[in-house]
This record gives C-alpha cells, sequence and structure tokens, in this order.
C-alpha cells in the first residue's frame, strides 16, 4: 500500500531526537519575490521545527489535519448532546468512527504534505531557528500554487529526505495518490455535513417524560 510505504520510511527518517547542526542554507528558487532555501544533506532540523515536525508525523499517521480531526469531534459532541437513546444520534457516533479508521488505513494528506515542505523550506525572511506563524501561511498559499502547476515535480524539486517514498513513486501512482487525497477531502467535508444535518435532538418535553420515568 502507498501510504504503508511512506509512513514506514518516514517513521525510520525521525526515529530519535536531532539537533541542529549550524550550516549554510541551500538556495532552492525565488518565487513572488522571496528566495527560499533547505537544510543541506545530512543537517538535522532545529529543535523547535523538528517539535513541529513529529506532530505532523503523528497527524499524517491518523490521516487527518487538526481541522478535520475537530470537526469530527464536534460532530460526535453534537450527537452525544442530542442524546445516544435516539438511534439516528448513535449511528453518527459509529459513522465518524468508521470515518476516522479509514482515513487512517487510506489517505496520505496533501495539506499534511505541504506543511511538512514548509517546515523544511526557510524563507529569506524567517528565522532558521523557528516557525513565525504568518510566513509559514504565507508559504503553504505560494506551494499550493506551485502543486497545481505540477505536484510531484514541486516535491522532486525539495529533494527532501522524508518526502523520498513520494518523488519514487511512477508518474502514474502519484497522479492516483494526489488526486486521492483531493476527493476524499471533499468527502469528508460533505460527510460531515450531511451528519451534522441528521442529528436528531430530543424536545425538553420528551426529556422530561424520560426523567420522570
Amino acid at each position: 500500500m502507498l501510504k504503508h510505504r511512506f509512513l514506514k520510511t518516514l517513521s525510520r527518517i525521525f526515529s530519535k531526537p536531532v539537533k541542529h547542526r549550524n550550516q549554510s542554507m541551500v538556495f532552492l528558487f525565488e518565487k513572488d519575490g522571496h528566495k527560499y532555501y533547505k537544510f543541506p544533506k545530512n543537517t538535522n532540523l532545529p529543535l523547535d521545527r523538528f517539535s513541529e515536525m513529529m506532530a505532523l508525523q503523528e497527524l499524517l499517521s491518523s490521516g487527518l489535519s487538526g481541522t478535520e480531526l475537530e470537526k469530527i469531534l464536534e460532530v460526535m459532541e453534537k450527537a452525544i448532546h442530542s442524546g445516544l437513546s435516539n438511534p439516528q444520534n448513535s449511528a453518527v457516533i459509529s459513522t465518524c468512527v468508521h470515518l476516522i479508521r479509514q482515513r487512517k488505513s487510506n489517505i496520505v494528506h496533501r495539506d499534511l504534505l505541504l506543511n511538512i515542505a514548509a517546515i523544511w523550506i526557510v524563507r529569506d525572511d524567517e528565522p532558521i531557528e523557528s516557525i513565525t506563524l504568518d510566513i509559514h501561511k504565507a508559504k503553504l498559499e505560494v506551494f499550493e500554487r506551485m502543486t497545481k502547476e505540477d505536484s510531484q515535480g514541486f516535491f522532486t524539486t525539495l529533494e527532501l529526505p522524508l518526502l523520498v517514498p513520494l518523488v519514487s513513486m511512477s508518474p502514474t501512482d502519484f497522479k492516483e495518490l494526489w488526486e486521492n487525497n483531493a476527493n476524499q477531502l471533499r468527502a469528508l467535508n460533505q460527510q460531515l455535513t450531511l451528519l451534522d444535518s441528521n442529528l436528531v435532538t430530543s424536545s425538553p418535553k420528551s426529556r422530561h417524560r424520560s426523567m420522570s420515568n
């Protein structure tokens, strides 16, 4: 399975904490008036960037971004508050659990991959040692545009060790993976909207009768 091979290699690369070595950055490309650099080969990430990378690795394993996981939890919480004695609300909880398990086995999350790239790539106006939130978001917008032009070519150009499983795929496999990610992202949002609309809230009168009994 494509996801299994990717996560297995990723796990080997980040198997233990690392320390940053003070070496010169390697120029990658220039875009929208900014120059972008990467860490040289055999150079480990600074601690702050490494910590963020480990968090992203955990999310990659789940196949969910932090935002998506929060949306699923919100729907599950609403179902609980609406009353699990109603079979329809219980079914919503069950479906949410299925969605989480399904994505864990099937999805290598494209947005998380872009975030990984944004951690490894340093813009000319940001510190090497840490992540600046507004610059990080701006980099994501640039990388998103670049992947629309050539998704596999973008990651190949970066030559980042942890992306070896991606760039070593055949163009056909990579295209399938990337398109599947986009389709799954849209499908998840649609499913959560539908599940939220199907929740049944017990009326106060019904709850009162239940408590009286």
